[in-house]
């Protein structure tokens, strides 16, 4: 089995948003760290909006001109060392500010279907020319914030324009549709890639775009209430390194603790623990591809050090790959 390992390589965008040290930089060196005792490379999805307003700000702030230079040399580390940068899209950065002290989150528009088509594609484009400039490689991959990419008729020609073949945005069986979220994707084909159209959840055999959906689990809420409660109990080992808030995501935790959740496959905290399991039971379906994903301001000590030991168990067994490593038709 193929396994992908991605990380969403971002902020926070409650309040606060984080320090980029704590929420960015330190993490991901922890994480190339790993990768470079292991061998394995890994896929970061650049929230690329984050790179626009560092450009436009870092001339006027000086607090954004040292996020800058942190940011540049840790993207180019990342490429020379063998690491795949691929475009991740946050759109509600075009409405956002740098005060000279806090970044200011609006996110009224968080999803890209918040924006005109035309408005779209121009917003798709500049940042695969952005990301494209910071890392000097072929931008072809993409994954949605916050899993939002749909109705995807709305941002397919934006698609066809800039030349992006692979998307890893859906995992089976996900749906949250409150506050600025909105995501569907109860119904998706029972494969672990498949090629689509205008549709991220219908398998189109003459469609443009593949999907390399991220592997999912239903956690029970048991599980919850560990996660929780560790983060309380061992704050050391199980409390995020990044030191910022997320976004409210209304209901999601009572659903969690109550009823439990079919959540995306992560590397993040507590949800290590099932990476196993996950591969186990693609290995079941049949599937040859398992994708991950992962933020490194959630990471924590406890996940960072149950990460590499999952690297060690499964990298003889199975490939660990990155979407660079495909043969994707630009």
């Amino acid at each position: 089995m193929n396994l992908f390992l991605t990380y969403d390589y971002e902020l926070f965008f409650g309040a606060p948003t984080g320090t980029v040290e704590k929420c960015i930089i330190e993490p991901t060196n922890l994480l190339r760290e790993i990768a470079n005792r292991t061998g394995v490379k890994m896929v970061f999805f650049i929230d690329t909006g984050y790179l626009k307003l560092l450009e436009k700000y870092k001339d006027l702030q000086p607090k954004v001109k040292h996020e800058f230079d942190l940011v540049k040399q840790q993207i180019e580390d990342l490429v020379k060392e063998g690491h795949d940068c691929q475009l991740h899209i946050h759109p509600h950065w075009e409405d956002c500010t740098h005060d000279g002290s806090e970044w200011k989150m609006i996110t009224d528009r968080y999803k890209l279907v918040d924006f005109s088509e035309e408005d779209i594609i121009n917003i798709v484009l500049e940042y695969r020319d952005i990301l494209g400039r910071w890392t000097g490689k072929p931008i072809h991959s993409y994954r949605a914030g916050g899993w939002c990419l749909q109705p995807f008729s709305k941002i397919t020609t934006a698609f066809e324009k800039a030349r992006l073949r692979l998307d890893s945005t859906v995992f089976p069986g996900g749906k949250f549709t409150a506050g600025n979220y909105y995501y569907d994707f109860t119904n998706t084909p029972n494969k672990s890639t498949w090629k689509f159209s205008t549709d991220l959840c219908q398998e189109d055999a003459e469609g443009n775009f593949i999907e390399y959906p991220i592997s999912n689990y239903k956690y029970s809420p048991w599980f919850f209430w560990r996660l929780f409660g560790f983060g309380r109990l061992q704050p050391h080992l199980h409390k995020p390194i990044g030191d910022g808030y997320p976004m409210s995501s209304p209901g999601l935790k009572k659903q969690m603790l109550t009823k439990g959740r079919n959540l995306s496959a992560s590397v993040d905290g507590y949800f290590v623990t099932k990476l196993q399991q996950v591969v186990k039971n693609n290995l079941k379906k049949g599937f040859n591809e398992c994708v991950i994903i992962g933020h490194p301001k959630a990471c924590t000590h406890f996940a960072l050090k149950k990460l590499e030991q999952f690297i060690e168990k499964n990298k003889t067994k199975h490939k660990f790959l990155t979407f660079a490593d495909l043969e994707i038709n630009q």
